[in-house]
């Protein structure tokens, strides 16, 4: 029987991150297809594109922080160009993939000095 691969507490907790991105997307995608009820169908669509494309961020981080994970935080910015109240989405989205890329990778560093 193989040994499963001990994950870094960098993946874990930018997992945690993802997980609170995709629920933010469509927790705001639904309340912006509420506002704008003309647009509706594009503002899922939009939402269910941006999700996917976090889940293939976040399938990426077994194999470390590719450059993939970045560009995904970069793509959230996308729907500020037509929806300005995206824009505070996606501060507390950035500011919490930050926190927890910083603390995990101190974690990480503080695991290998012990």
């Amino acid at each position: 029987m193989s040994e499963r691969r001990q994950r870094s507490a960098t993946e874990s907790l930018l997992s945690v991150a993802f997980g609170v991105e995709m629920a933010t997307i469509l927790f705001g995608a639904i309340a912006m297809a509420g506002l704008h009820k003309q647009q509706w169908l594009e503002v899922l669509v939009s939402a269910i594109v941006l999700v996917a494309m976090l889940a293939l961020a976040q399938a990426t981080l077994r194999r470390g922080l590719h450059p993939i994970v970045y560009a995904s935080q970069a793509l959230l910015a996308l729907p500020v160009v037509t929806e300005p109240m995206w824009g505070l989405a996606w501060l507390v989205c950035i500011i919490f993939f930050t926190y927890c890329l910083v603390k995990g990778q101190q974690l990480d560093r503080r695991k290998e000095q012990q």
